[in-house]
């Protein structure tokens, strides 16, 4: 059975290993270390992703998590305060994603405990999730054969399973204007701030809709107070669950910056629009819920099928044919230096886990 302070020892020293966004050898090294452990047949892909394999009964399950985590994100004290483990509060605590780590490693040692049975499961541990879901789309799907599966990235308990999430779109702008001395002569300059200005307060931005919403997150510009800026760099996103209320937000971007720029003839904007990830929906009746469901109803859970505003790997997954949900891990407050781990919540979260790997 999962061991609550076996599970603790473990999610501790998971994140007690640095591993930002591109920095995840050293997590890598040790989850690949404990899964060859385990008896799991342990790959890499072109990309590094860790992959392992373990025989069993039936088609095989995939369990899935991410080695990195965001900034700040080095050197983390993990503190215990009564049921709930944090950090020192100078950094974020980790459990995203390494409480995801911690229960998939603690299920697997509980479930492979001698005189058991188990499925066949597949274990995706990726990289540079945080970045964009990059290791996911650098995946080797050629190396698994799971059709479903679970991603432990979810806030709150396991029982919170996400069913619907969000297509996403990336903006990126550069803005070129002209410099001048702004004391002497600013009438020769066109301040790239002022078109950037004029650009952000025409944008539909916030809470669009239930299902669609909009951000620009990142303005950058100038060099001096007294230069008038000839450059400045916009950088955000819009989500929405439904593709065409994407589409219809992608033309009201694109047609303000149109109109913002037929205004500045003189100036030159650059603006990318891309795709990073696309929504996904999972009937409530599809296998893949009813084997979570199962699991949670061995435990007195009842799911909760929720819909969100977040991605996550699994909107690659799904959208490579393999219907891997993600559920809660216990942590709440995601990439902030108040982020919680809920023991508890994270010990359910390897019981589910375990159960599913026996089958049960």
């Amino acid at each position: 059975m999962a061991d609550q302070e076996r599970l603790v020892r473990t999610l501790i020293e998971m994140i007690k290993i640095d591993s930002p966004s591109g920095e995840e050898d050293a997590m890598d090294r040790e989850v690949s270390s404990r899964l060859a452990a385990l008896g799991l047949k342990v790959s890499h892909d072109s990309y590094n992703n860790v992959i392992a394999s373990l025989p069993g009964q039936g088609q095989p399950v995939m369990l899935s998590a991410h080695l990195d985590t965001v900034e700040p994100g080095r050197g983390i004290k993990p503190v215990i305060d009564g049921g709930v483990l944090r950090s020192d509060g100078s950094t974020i605590l980790g459990g995203d994603c390494k409480a995801g780590v911690a229960i998939v490693l603690e299920a697997l040692t509980a479930a492979l405990e001698p005189g058991g049975s188990n499925r066949a499961i597949e274990v995706v541990f990726t990289r540079h999730e945080e970045g964009g879901l990059v290791g996911a789309h650098h995946l080797d799907f050629s190396m698994i054969k799971s059709k479903e599966g679970i991603v432990f990235d979810g806030e709150g308990p396991p029982n919170r399973i996400c069913v619907s999430a969000p297509s996403q779109n990336v903006v990126t702008a550069t803005i070129t204007g002209r410099a001048a001395h702004a004391g002497l002569e600013p009438e020769k300059g066109i301040s790239a701030l002022i078109i950037a200005a004029e650009i952000l307060g025409r944008l539909p931005l916030g809470r669009i809709d239930e299902e669609t919403t909009a951000n620009i997150g990142r303005l950058e510009g100038g060099l001096k107070r007294n230069i008038i800026p000839e450059q400045a760099f916009l950088d955000g996103e819009f989500r929405s669950r439904d593709n065409e209320k994407l589409a219809d937000v992608e033309r009201k971007f694109r047609s303000v910056f149109d109109e913002v720029a037929s205004r500045y003839r003189e100036a030159k904007i650059d603006l990318e629009i891309v795709n990073t990830y696309q929504a996904y929906h999972v009937a409530a009746d599809s296998q893949a819920v009813a084997t979570i469901g199962r699991a949670l109803a061995g435990m007195g859970l009842e799911p909760i099928l929720e819909s969100t505003g977040g991605g996550s790997d699994a909107n690659v997954f799904i959208e490579k044919g393999i219907t891997a949900i993600p559920v809660g891990i216990g942590v709440r407050d995601f990439h902030t230096t108040w982020e919680t781990a809920v023991i508890s919540e994270v010990l359910l979260g390897a019981q589910m886990c375990e159960a599913v790997i026996r089958g049960t």
